[in-house]
């Protein structure tokens, strides 16, 4: 069904009259996954979906949810009747009520693809041709006295979104996202330890653009070096030393330590909550330091409409240091104490929208650039050298950590552990590589420690975010390599059974 068609379906379904009030979703997905291992055609996966979900509200605020994978009118108009039952069998039973919805002012947009490649540009053959050819480039990496296997995957996703409400909204948007990724494991006798680059956009050109450039590649090669030091290398000493974390790892922190902290259903017990209300002005770290999320086009994670048809906002969480915003939905922004964001976003047509961030960036007033380089090598010793030059290098332990491979954080008490891929001791000369550690402590401990940024930015660091039984598309980063001063509640080191 073209996105035409989902439209006029939406538009004359939710703007019927109602004794109550409904949000309808449509959505329409694309996708083909292609996955090679060691030179082999591992998977080959395309599909479609699409369906409705309707939610309806009775006048005093209850709500009921219903979704059906079809979209047509006799359907939606099944799916109406259900909801609104549903929503006044939840007043009934003395459900939470909530009215917010009924004073949004309404919306009316129509974005385009915007591709440069439509989705079906290429043939499956066509994309599973330029991979193998990506693919086999991996063939000329070789590293000394180690073995690497090498797996290379490319997904491109294309979703289109229609939303109305009885208030006349009417938007609809598309989300088209594509990645390349090479996951590489370096092999000494029976032990490895895996790894990845990747490069996102939007279409296939992403294939293209790396068959000519070959940039990937060369992420690749000097990853695979980087971390076959990694796996002879010694454990970091546990401890609190001075750290500088690259943009993926900032992300993270941002992500896991911050941003799910600011979610206003998550406010009754969040660290930077008091009494369920998210406290707006708490200095939060030192002056200098921003935390922002909002959509950008191109991203991962791009999405200019909320779930419920609001304009997605850019919400500057902290600015110079002081907690300003929260990410804030229709349904618990009020209770939260903070003002609504549009930032509702929901895994499918038939998922609840949940207030979620888009692209969270971690961002200093205070940067010192780098010049340009093409290995991490060459990028340390410069960045050894401006920290020389500004009096900011620690002498015997100063920590970089390279690469970000998720972690763990408890909203309630603010505690969080992250992993790496590898650490590098920027006071030693000889960039002395370590095995990755524990990377632990407070997250107010830590954003009141950076200081400053250096590098080039980055807000590509993708992933997949978690809540609530939905998985959502989140991206993010930061100005650059962060530093962060030595704090006792901020430590390194050891192994994560040992915490």
């Amino acid at each position: 069904m073209d996105s035409g068609k989902i439209r006029e379906i939406v538009k004359d379904i939710a703007g019927q009259p109602y004794p109550g009030y409904v949000i309808m979703r449509a959505q329409a997905r694309r996708e083909i996954t292609i996955k090679l291992c060691n030179g082999k055609i591992e998977n080959v996966f395309t599909g479609n979906e699409s369906g409705m979900g309707v939610q309806a509200f009775t006048a005093n605020g209850a709500s009921g949810f219903s979704s059906a994978n079809t979209i047509d009118r006799k359907m939606a108009e099944e799916l109406v009747q259900k909801a609104t039952a549903l929503a006044r069998e939840s007043e009934r039973i003395g459900c939470e009520l909530n009215q917010q919805i009924f004073s949004f002012p309404p919306h009316y947009d129509a974005l385009p693809n915007g591709v440069q490649y439509p989705f079906d540009q290429f043939t499956p053959q066509e994309l599973q041709d330029m991979l193998a050819f990506i693919h086999d480039q991996l063939k000329k990496i070789h590293l000394a006295d180690t073995g690497i296997a090498w797996q290379t995957s490319y997904k491109q996703i294309e979703d289109y979104w229609c939303i109305g409400r009885t208030d006349g909204t009417l938007v609809s948007f598309f989300i088209p996202r594509a990645v390349l990724l090479h996951q590489g494991t370096v092999r000494q006798g029976d032990a490895g330890q895996s790894f990845s680059v990747h490069l996102s956009g939007v279409d296939a050109g992403i294939l293209l653009q790396e068959k000519r450039d070959g940039l990937l590649y060369r992420q690749a090669v000097d990853k695979a070096n980087f971390i076959s030091k990694v796996r002879t290398a010694d454990q970091i000493p546990s401890g609190s030393y001075p750290i500088i974390i690259d943009y993926g790892l900032a992300k993270g922190l941002a992500h896991e330590a911050f941003g799910h902290a600011v979610e206003s259903d998550l406010a009754e017990e969040s660290v930077l909550s008091q009494n369920g209300k998210l406290q707006i002005g708490l200095m939060v770290s030192n002056h200098g330091v921003d935390i922002t999320d909002g959509s950008l086009k191109g991203d991962w994670a791009y999405q200019p409409y909320s779930a419920n048809g609001e304009k997605r906002e850019n919400v500057t969480i902290v600015e110079d240091g002081i907690l300003k915003q929260g990410l804030g939905d229709v349904f618990s922004a009020e209770k939260a104490g903070m003002a609504m964001t549009g930032a509702g976003r929901a895994e499918s047509y038939g998922s609840i929208p949940l207030p979620r961030m888009t692209n969270i960036r971690l961002v200093t007033k205070k940067h010192i650039p780098l010049p340009e380089s093409e290995t991490l090598e060459n990028e340390l010793r410069n960045m050894r050298d401006v920290l020389i030059r500004e009096g900011l290098l620690e002498i015997g332990h100063h920590y970089v950590l390279v690469g970000y491979r998720g972690g763990q954080v408890n909203i309630k008490t603010g505690d969080f552990v992250f992993q790496c891929d590898g650490a590098v001791n920027i006071a030693d000369p000889a960039l002395t590589v370590y095995r990755p550690g524990i990377f632990s402590g407070k997250i107010l401990s830590v954003l009141g420690s950076v200081r400053l940024s250096t590098g080039q930015e980055r807000y590509d660091a993708i992933g997949t975010c978690g809540k609530a039984g939905q998985s959502i598309p989140s991206s993010g980063g930061g100005s650059g390599y962060i530093f962060i001063e030595k704090n006792e509640h901020i430590r390194l080191g050891g192994n994560e059974s040992d915490r």
